[in-house]
């Protein structure tokens, strides 16, 4: 009978279907909000510029504040990768410090906007919920690897003990966002942004 395989048929495509439409609001969710920010983004502007149904958008997300949380997770998995990737294998403070500076540098001039948008905006849309907050520690943790790697190995280690490196590392965090945002608007020479940035935060933390 024909219309049996034609079902299993169907069936077996939906859930590629299903994958490739939620790509689509995915994308389409991540210009909005980089370009137009949390507050001037209408599910039915994402729908329409993914190409499906305004009803389709609630298919894959509860509203838009779910979506949006999962726009910041999408593109901090991202940047994670990217410092996780460039981090293997170097040793050294400063070389750290410089590699993973050089990492949100290149990241937020290859996607303008995105940092500012994926970084800080999901605490302040979303305080009371715990995937925001999750996710905004992300970085922070990443960053804190970075800081305790080599801090056994100089006469400063002893301080260095002392840190609250969660504490600290947020705090760079904050740094490196808003070094970025001041970088966007000025032609900064890139080398020189990354070793000014690296030497401020290897000093801070009682390096020489």
């Amino acid at each position: 009978m024909p219309s049996i395989p034609v079902k299993k048929r169907n069936a077996e495509k939906e859930p590629a279907l299903k994958v490739a439409t939620l790509d689509r609001l995915r994308l389409a969710a991540r210009e909005l909000f980089v370009e137009l920010g949390y507050h001037e983004t209408r599910p039915q502007d994402v729908a329409r510029l993914a190409g499906v149904a305004n009803g389709t958008f609630y298919l894959h997300f509860a509203d838009k504040q779910q979506a949006f949380l999962d726009f910041a997770e999408q593109a901090q998995n991202e940047l994670l990768e990217v410092m996780s990737d460039r981090l293997q294998e170097i040793s050294g403070s400063r070389a750290r410090w410089r590699v993973t500076c050089g990492a949100v540098v290149d990241f937020g001039a290859e996607h303008p906007g995105l940092l500012q948008a994926a970084f800080l905006d999901p605490v302040f849309i979303a305080p009371r919920d715990d995937n925001a907050w999750r996710m905004y520690d992300r970085l922070g943790h990443l960053v804190s690897v970075t800081g305790r790697n080599d801090r056994s190995t100089d006469s400063a280690g002893d301080q260095q003990d002392e840190f609250d490196f969660e504490l600290i590392s947020h705090g760079l965090c904050g740094l490196l966002r808003h070094a970025m945002i001041y970088a966007s608007r000025r032609d900064l020479n890139r080398e020189k942004m990354i070793e000014d940035l690296s030497m401020f935060i290897d000093r801070g933390l009682g390096n020489r």
